[in-house]
């Protein structure tokens, strides 16, 4: 019996050994190239045309350009003055613990900011892009020591414009811009006090701030 099996296996064997030979009835394909080499065949393509260093110039000089000349904040221009004054005093309320737990201000306490850490700089508000703006912040900066806060126009042209100006000491009148409204969004929430017109002058007055809107032309 297994000799017959064995030799049935073995002619099962020769049989397909000697089969005919059908060929092939489709072309063989031959498998996608790694989809990263092919990508990288696209950026090379590109770097050879130029495309890659044009794409990176403009945006280089579209950000240059945001910082430059960053978009107005929409602040109104006002000129006829008017003063607010702003008490800084908060009142705690719970006890404030330090890092051991220990109570250092019982709830109820009153804090005064400007009797713990007087206020040494200033800030004026102004729109850079009116002339008679620009100089009255640079006279009033003279008189007393401010930080010159632009809610539109170009502060990068303008310390190159007043590179030579002396300001305090130095011989550039530096001006920065409010981001986003960070500094003004920061008075509204903490203190109280609203930017809603510029030019805006505000400094410490005694235990307040003082907030001086306008000026007379």
């Amino acid at each position: 019996m297994k000799t017959r099996t064995l030799a049935a296996v073995i002619m099962s064997i020769s049989a397909i050994a000697a089969a005919e030979d059908l060929g092939t009835r489709n072309k063989t394909a031959l498998p996608d190239r790694d989809a990263r080499e092919q990508m990288k065949d696209v950026v090379r393509q590109k770097q050879r045309t130029g495309e890659v260093d044009k794409f990176w110039k403009a945006f280089r000089d579209k950000n240059i350009d945001a910082i430059k000349n960053p978009v107005p904040l929409g602040i109104a221009s006002k000129y006829v003055p008017r003063v607010e004054m702003h008490d800084l005093k908060f009142v705690l309320p719970g006890d404030y613990k330090n890092e051991k737990g220990q109570v250092v201000a019982r709830k109820g306490t009153v804090i005064e900011p400007l009797k713990i850490q007087p206020l040494v700089t200033g800030l004026i508000f102004i729109d850079g892009r009116d002339q008679a703006q620009i100089d009255y912040a640079i006279a009033e900066g003279r008189k007393q020591r401010l930080k010159i806060v632009l809610t539109a126009g170009s502060p990068f042209n303008l310390r190159v414009r007043y590179k030579n100006a002396m300001w305090n000491g130095t011989q550039t009148i530096p001006f920065y811009f409010d981001q986003r409204k960070m500094i003004i969004n920061q008075l509204q929430m903490l203190y109280g006090i609203n930017i809603n017109s510029v030019p805006a002058k505000v400094f410490q007055s005694g235990s307040q701030l003082r907030i001086e809107f306008g000026f007379t032309k």
